[in-house]
């Protein structure tokens, strides 16, 4: 299985990266190093939603349904008060 920080670094072939350093001025190093650093963080909200079959169905119900992208696609939403951050 391919851990989770290259799965991160590797999404949408590796321009989520991009993407992400751009929206929040940062060089792509320093994204890099940031998602490093928050992998804790990833890992257990990921542990979190699969430790029980419910919050599993859930989870794969949320990422199967494609709506997740948006998030790739508009980053900054998450940080207005309308896109919950």
């Amino acid at each position: 299985m391919i851990p989770l920080f290259d799965m991160m670094m590797q999404a949408q072939n590796g321009k989520a990266m991009d993407v992400m350093a751009k929206q929040f001025g940062l060089a792509q190093e320093q994204m890099a190093k940031a998602t490093a650093a928050l992998m804790p963080a990833f890992s257990t909200a990921l542990k979190r939603n699969t430790a029980n079959p419910y919050d599993f169905s859930t989870f794969l119900t949320a990422m199967s349904s494609g709506n997740y992208a948006q998030y790739f696609r508009g980053l900054e939403q998450g940080f207005h008060a309308a896109g919950g951050g």
